[in-house]
């Protein structure tokens, strides 16, 4: 404990110093921090806007073919696998809405609407009416709804490709944060779908969402091992969208650099400081080895400062990375909703006040070594 004893009165003999190195450490895990989590939370709030309310992996018709038939075994089968969380059947298929003297393009979606639910949030996402209940009620988006002039409870013709036209009632509209699906997407009951194209107990595709999107082609392939030899197609979100998922790893990837170089420019700022203090308490060293301490009593003075150095600068670059990536949280999110969440990773900011820690007692080898060199007598003399 000696060691450690010297090591303290040190620091303390150079009170404006040591305060220098502590924030300058702080300052550095402080903005490791905060470009850590600002764009690991920047990539969860991306990816949850893009594919949150998206199919992962889904399941088509084999190519000579138009519909999927016996598809309840398969959507029991696909539930069973690890990863998939949300399975739901759907009928798509193209058709002209008419309402007065106007007519849109749009796709025709039948869903299950509680299985669907798990995937598209429909319910949270309808905020005038409610999703339909029968098979006469439609769901309009609202991009849609506000270029056709629609509301809750008027009627719009519905004609298909074979020129079959029925009729529906608007029974809410959704939301789902995409223009383009806004205003594409007419959602109805997979059994009015069935209805409406024909298509008897047939569906035309099977959707699924998995717990992380990052491994939609290795769930796709375990997809395809649970349907066997049953002829349908396979394709999944990752593999459909590569240079989005490019860019998700390019952002990674720039993170971690930045976070390395942050890390590396306080572990050479501490060396060099450390490496100063050793010669600036050389004469102090010289008369404490005279008087009997060790050599490696010696470099565990510096190694000491060092790890009382990288503790103080820990926990306040944590707390005041903390404050800050809350700060531009609040602030980017005063005017209205922001793409990044606001959740903090506990472990995240553990792990930088440990490498921090670390990384500060790495910095002091060199120090300690140069001091476990130092000479005495000639320190003495040349004192």
């Amino acid at each position: 404990m000696v060691s450690f004893r010297i090591a303290l009165r040190f620091l303390k003999s150079s009170k404006m110093q040591t305060l220098l190195i502590i924030m300058g450490l702080a300052v550095g895990i402080a903005v490791q921090i905060f470009v850590g989590q600002l764009l690991t939370n920047l990539q969860e709030g991306f990816l949850e806007e893009t594919t949150g309310n998206a199919s992962h992996v889904t399941v088509f018709p084999a190519e000579d073919e138009i519909v999927i038939d016996n598809w309840e075994s398969m959507v029991a089968s696909i539930q069973d696998i690890d990863g998939i969380t949300a399975v739901s059947p759907a009928v798509d298929s193209p058709a002209l809405i008419v309402i007065s003297d106007q007519s849109r393009s749009v796709q025709v979606r039948g869903l299950d609407m509680e299985l669907a639910d798990d995937i598209y949030e429909l319910s949270e996402n309808t905020y005038e009416g409610t999703v339909p209940t029968n098979d006469s009620q439609v769901l309009v988006g609202k991009e849609l709804a506000e270029g056709l002039g629609l509301s809750v409870g008027d009627d719009i013709g519905i004609i298909t490709p074979s020129q079959n036209t029925f009729t529906l009632w608007v029974s809410g509209i959704y939301d789902l944060g995409s223009a383009i699906v806004n205003e594409r997407w007419v959602i109805v009951n997979i059994a009015s779908a069935q209805t409406i194209y024909g298509l008897g107990d047939n569906i035309t595709s099977i959707e699924t969402q998995t717990t992380d999107i990052f491994t939609a082609d290795a769930t796709a392939e375990d997809v395809r091992s649970a349907l066997g030899a049953t002829p349908v197609k396979i394709n999944n979100w990752k593999d459909d969208n590569p240079d989005f998922f490019s860019a998700l790893a390019s952002q990674g990837a720039s993170s971690y650099m930045i976070q390395t170089f942050v890390l590396l420019s306080v572990v050479i700022g501490i060396a060099s400081i450390l490496s100063i203090t050793v010669v600036q308490k050389s004469r102090q060293i010289g008369i404490l080895k005279a008087m009997g301490i060790k050599d490696s009593q010696s470099s565990l003075i510096f190694l000491y400062q060092g790890l009382l150095l990288g503790i103080g600068g820990a926990i306040v670059g944590v707390a005041l990375g903390g404050v800050l990536f809350y700060g531009f949280i609040q602030a980017i999110s005063s005017g209205g909703d922001s793409i990044i969440s606001s959740s903090f990773d506990v472990s995240f900011l553990i792990m930088s006040g440990l490498i921090a820690v670390i990384a500060s007692a790495v910095a002091s080898l060199l120090p300690a070594i140069k001091s476990r060199k130092l000479d005495p007598i000639e320190v003495i003399r040349n004192g």
